[in-house]
């Protein structure tokens, strides 16, 4: 989504004017973890989430925390609600399902690990036990009540960090800083913490172990497309993440087009997209191409970046003591 300019000033009018609005909307947030009574599973459940709308970079820390799993052998699902899937409660399958059906960011987890799709997150957690899970990652649901966490991380995105800190519709948070992150068990900066997200914590005794990490290209992802001119688009959160992430890697980004998130891209949006390009190579990220018809994807490079812990030893044993 695009967010408005005054969510990251403080003195806004606008977010002066918005701010009890804001009061109302965490106290609907609070109301639901006081009404509804949580499930709990026999698993551990490990929760990545964060505290502000727009891409903080939940699924490719999702996705990292997968690969760590991965190498200590542990059985786990990643689970996730299925953005405006019509399925409930199944077990993704892409012979059969696509983006359009289970959402674009339950096929990413998929193309990696057994994913649930779920919107209701007790019931997908049932599903991962059944289906012989020892632990799930569960990709967002941070401010969902109805499934107990066992660890619960939560992102932030480095540049824009907690905006404001004011709660929608004054600013970007889903609920209070102080209030969300007494849920917390730790936080993980993504990016260059040019905000000040560490300081803000030690300044405010908010006492929780901090990670960092990058989101970084391997050198083959890159397509052999380093120092030529390129035409990108990309419907993520933040699509400027994406854009800098080329430039970081030597790929010289001629034209952009940014989406909105979560995009379906229909055949008239990517031939507009061929003609603006004018012969240059169009590049966008796995989560786009998954939306892209499928006819039309060999003419587009997909090139996207991982997220790479800083400390990963400390990952790995947080992992450890959870899901062994």
């Amino acid at each position: 989504m695009k967010t408005p300019a005054f969510w990251d000033c403080p003195h806004s009018v606008w977010t002066k004017l918005l701010r009890p609005f804001g009061r109302i909307y965490a106290w609907g947030t609070a109301y639901r973890f006081k009404r509804v009574k949580p499930y709990q599973a026999d698993i551990p459940v490990i929760c990545v989430g964060n505290l502000s709308v727009g891409g903080t970079g939940k699924t490719p820390v999702v996705l990292a925390l997968g690969e760590f799993l991965k190498k200590q052998k542990v059985k786990f699902f990643f689970l996730n609600h299925g953005y405006k899937s019509q399925l409930k409660g199944v077990v993704a399958d892409l012979s059969v399902h696509t983006a359009v059906d289970i959402g674009d960011e339950a096929v990413l987890l998929a193309l990696n690990a057994p994913t649930v799709v779920d919107n209701q997150r007790a019931r997908g957690a049932q599903i991962a036990v059944k289906r012989g899970a020892k632990c799930i990652l569960m990709d967002d649901g941070f401010q969902n009540p109805s499934l107990i966490k066992s660890f619960s991380f939560v992102v932030v995105d480095g540049k824009k960090g907690f905006g404001n800190e004011q709660v929608i519709p004054a600013g970007p948070l889903r609920e209070p800083i102080q209030k969300g992150l007494q849920r917390a068990d730790a936080v993980i900066i993504a990016g260059e913490d040019e905000w000040g997200v560490e300081f803000f914590l030690k300044r405010n005794q908010i006492d929780l172990p901090v990670l960092k990490g990058q989101f970084v290209a391997q050198e083959k992802a890159l397509c052999g497309l380093k120092g030529q001119e390129v035409f990108a688009f990309a419907g993520i959160g933040n699509p400027n993440k994406f854009f800098d992430l080329l430039k970081n890697n030597g790929i010289i980004v001629k034209k952009s087009l940014p989406f909105p998130d979560h995009y379906y891209y229909t055949r008239f949006d990517i031939e507009q997209i061929m003609k603006e390009a004018d012969g240059l190579p169009i590049v966008t990220t796995t989560k786009d191409a998954v939306k892209v018809p499928k006819e039309l994807r060999k003419n587009i490079y997909v090139i996207d970046g991982k997220f790479v812990f800083e400390t990963p030893d400390v990952v790995r044993d947080i992992l450890k003591g959870l899901c062994e």
